[in-house]
């Protein structure tokens, strides 16, 4: 199952960037982000690393529709009753959602989906994230997007989330 989700979305970023490349008004970004756990999660796991890639469509001058995905790694804390380590979560979120300009660069989005969840809690949640960011531009003509975020899954019996910090180069 995982490397049919991961084929899939090498088959899905392969034709976006491809696809992003030929019409304006498409924009596909691509880069790491680092995760920090909040709530119970935190008791139980650490720091989170994973690399993502999101996909925009300009819906009007300053609205943008916006498609994500990725893959998340949180490490397992130590149990402190024990010798053991907590097995490490993997999330891979897939969201759809709204980007917003504020002001200039400075935009807000907010994102809805599912989040397929793997070893210590399993199965899939209700994934939502609430966003605010700013996209730099560089000396060849390109962006840098840098977003802070909150990532938060639900699902019966509870949730889990983490505060995170996104880097993305846009095509």
């Amino acid at each position: 199952m995982k490397k049919l989700i991961l084929l899939t979305a090498v088959t899905i970023f392969a034709s976006a960037v491809c696809v992003a490349q030929k019409r304006e008004g498409l924009k596909l970004s691509v880069g790491p982000e680092l995760a920090f756990t909040t709530g119970s999660f935190s008791n139980t796991h650490s720091i989170g690393i994973g690399g993502t890639a999101q996909l925009e469509i300009k819906l009007q001058e300053k609205l943008q529709g916006v498609a994500y995905g990725g893959f998340m790694f949180y490490n397992g804390k130590s149990v402190i009753t024990s010798s053991t380590k907590n097995v490490g979560q993997t999330i891979i979120p897939i969201r759809i959602g709204v980007k917003y300009f504020l002001a200039g660069s400075i935009y807000g989005s907010l994102q809805a989906g599912v989040g397929l969840l793997s070893n210590y809690y399993t199965g899939s949640a209700f994934s939502y994230s609430p966003q605010v960011g700013y996209e730099f531009e560089t000396k060849n003509g390109k962006s840098i997007d840098a977003t802070l975020k909150y990532d938060g899954y639900a699902k019966s019996g509870g949730g889990i989330g983490s505060f995170g910090l996104r880097i993305a180069y846009i095509f």
